[in-house]
């Protein structure tokens, strides 16, 4: 038989190996508690949209917790369940001290694509000219960002679209004389980005009927904000963003406890704008999640029989296939509760398990994903076809 991973342990299509992608497979969140995790926040998103408002949320876990997995579900079950936001997936880059916060700005600006944000700008400047929705201008009250948004926003060509994004986001030096000789050089001034951003929450939300959703990943980063003047000019900007009512914010932050928290959410303006009850923690699992985590992963990327019920909307029809194949029947000697175990042997999970769960640092799915991997291809080495007590305690003993 060809080693290859997906061959070697009957994989259904769609899947070559036991590691998840955030991106790739953003369409699987594994075990029920994750799963009513990330409900619990969907909701409170969706709850807000009634009134056309914007939830704000701040979900903090472990590093290797699997936030960065939930932002990239919670976009695909968005648009699954047709649900009306506009989803924008921001990862924070290593910022310096001194890093101006336009840094961020100008990524929640580019989030959008060139050719929707002109679709709806165009379509917001019609209704305005038929008197139908306020002009931008008295919405905002900055008239240069206003005659961006109307001009620089709505010409045919993508490019100068692009430029004009780039100047309401903050970056300097843009050349935007095609739209105004004397407009200003930049955006700095914290007003000035939540008057940006409550323009094109307007605009969507007059248009499309959406409300915008802002996931910021890796928000720990801000404590690198440590320059005085920085840092005032961020919280000041912070704060200005999460009074918007228009605009849902949830920033996923790598932080072991409340504590662990950066400074900067930990300020009672900010809390009070966020919401005590909406600091989430994303706890690590016990033994009992980490079980189901495993078993419900299993059944989904081996040909096991049924596709847990809850994944089957993401499968490929080929992938729905039920057959169990006779070689993986004969592996395990026809025995239900070997199945179950498979690729593992029954004693070998257990151990798997009870290791993940003991380690201070192993309880959680990044590590469940690491170390599956790599038993399955210390068994490939040894030509078996299951994952043994053997292969765990020597792939254990070698560092983990």
């Amino acid at each position: 038989m060809e080693k290859s991973i997906e061959k070697w342990f009957f994989m259904r299509p769609g899947f070559n190996t036991f590691r998840l992608e955030p991106d790739k497979h953003r369409q699987f969140m594994f075990s029920h508690r994750d799963r009513e995790l990330r409900d619990a926040l969907l909701g409170s998103i969706e709850e807000s949209c009634f009134s056309r408002e914007g939830h704000k949320a701040a979900v903090y876990g472990d590093y290797g917790r699997g936030k960065t997995h939930q932002c990239h579900n919670i976009v695909y079950e968005i648009k699954r369940r047709d649900l009306p936001l506009i989803p924008i997936y921001i990862k924070c880059p290593a910022w310096k001290t001194k890093e101006p916060f336009h840094s961020l700005f100008k990524e929640m600006v580019s989030g959008h694509r060139s050719d929707d944000l002109r679709r709806v700008a165009t379509e917001y400047e019609k209704l305005a000219q038929a008197g139908v929705v306020a002009k931008l201008q008295d919405v905002i009250e900055f008239e240069d960002i206003a005659e961006v948004m109307s001009k620089g926003l709505t010409v045919p060509n993508l490019d100068e679209v692009k430029k004009a994004m780039r100047w309401l986001g903050g970056e300097p030096k843009v050349n935007m004389v095609t739209v105004k000789p004397a407009l200003q050089p930049e955006l700095t001034d914290s007003r000035e980005f939540g008057a940006v951003l409550r323009g094109i929450a307007h605009m969507y939300a007059a248009v499309d009927k959406r409300v915008l959703l802002y996931l910021i990943d890796e928000s720990e980063r801000f404590q690198n904000i440590t320059n005085t003047d920085a840092y005032f000019s961020w919280l000041a900007s912070l704060r200005e963003l999460t009074e918007i009512l228009g605009v849902a914010l949830v920033f996923q932050i790598g932080a072991k406890t409340r504590d662990e928290l950066p400074t900067i959410f930990m300020q009672e303006e900010i809390i009070r704008r966020i919401g005590i009850s909406n600091y989430l923690e994303l706890n690590n699992p016990g033994p009992v999640e980490l079980k189901d985590f495993v078993d419900e992963l299993l059944k989904t990327m081996i040909k096991k029989g049924e596709v847990p019920e809850v994944h089957r909307h993401a499968m490929t029809p080929a992938a729905l296939d039920a057959t169990i194949p006779p070689d993986l029947q004969s592996i395990v000697d026809g025995d239900v509760e070997k199945l179950d175990a498979y690729p593992f042997e029954p004693d070998a999970l257990e151990s798997f398990v009870h290791d993940l769960s003991a380690g201070g640092y192993a309880n959680k799915p990044s590590e469940v994903l690491i170390r599956l991997q790599k038993y399955a291809h210390r068994a490939m080495r040894h030509d078996s076809q299951l994952i043994t007590e053997r292969i765990v305690q020597e792939v254990n003993a070698e560092g983990f």
